[in-house]
């Protein structure tokens, strides 16, 4: 604006005068494309993330950072503010912008990449229990809940295995708990694949509000068995996770569905 209240100053009735108002003009409108064009990034090498799974760390650069899905660390000088702590699961949104992007500490083992990390889309994701004893799978539990299904999407960041577990006719103020299990000396197949079972307790009633379909994300430790597998000698964890579907006659015994096939990659497998 200081611009043009200056450029009013100038004699309109002398043509040159005029031809140099048009070039200061011009040249303004450059300049504020420029400027605009490297606020908005370049589409060609930005990339937006969201509703990722993310695991919190510190010790990285500016303090505080975020290990993401196939071992992406990212962090930023105003997500230090955020009310997250070391180790927490979480689900956010970011944005790399991999033209203008700096790869802070290249070459080692708290390198990161500078992105925006939209701190008011952050939402914890809870962690449950993962046990190496099968639970009871023929006995209906106090209060178990049913799945309409399990999502193929998932992430196995630092240990943590996420999860998306759907659910219909799940009130909103509902609070449920889930746990995971599994006998470390069955496997289903010749094919090295675990048999894991997925149970949901409901363990806070919601009367007050009408059911919805809803897709609840969750955490579960599996790291010690990764570990067993990598002592196997095997290259990837297969697994597949049993959820219960429906109930039998008289709600006195659970019916399991099968996932598809989740495999993770091991250390080893490169190699």
């Amino acid at each position: 604006m200081r611009f043009l209240h200056w450029e009013r100053k100038i004699n309109s009735t002398s043509k040159l005068y005029m031809k140099m108002r048009k070039t200061v003009l011009y040249g303004v409108l450059a300049f504020c494309l420029v400027v605009l064009s490297s606020c908005l990034g370049d589409p060609a090498t930005q990339l937006t993330m969201a509703n990722q799974a993310g695991v919190v760390v510190t010790g990285y650069g500016p303090g505080k950072a975020i290990y993401t899905k196939g071992d992406v660390v990212v962090s930023s000088s105003d997500f230090q503010k955020a009310n997250v702590e070391d180790g927490e699961c979480i689900l956010f949104d970011y944005s790399i912008d991999y033209g203008t992007a700096n790869k802070m500490g290249t070459g080692t083992d708290t390198s990161y990449t500078e992105a925006v990390i939209y701190e008011n889309t952050i939402s914890e994701v809870s962690r449950w229990n993962f046990y190496d004893v099968l639970t009871d799978t023929a006995v209906v539990a106090k209060e178990e809940l049913l799945l309409s299904s399990l999502q193929a999407r998932s992430a196995y960041i630092r240990g943590n295995l996420f999860l998306f577990a759907e659910m219909s006719n799940h009130p909103a103020n509902q609070v449920d708990s889930f746990s995971l299990s599994y006998d470390p000396t069955k496997l289903l197949t010749d094919d090295k694949i675990y048999s894991l079972y997925l149970r949901t307790i409901r363990i806070k009633a919601d009367t007050t509000t009408s059911g919805e379909s809803m897709i609840i994300p969750c955490a579960f430790n599996i790291d010690d068995l990764v570990k067993e597998a990598e002592k196997n000698n095997s290259d990837e964890l297969k697994f597949r996770i049993n959820y219960a579907y429906s109930f039998g006659k008289d709600s006195a015994s659970i019916n399991w569905k099968s996932s598809d096939v989740f495999t993770i990659d091991l250390p080893g497998k490169n190699k």
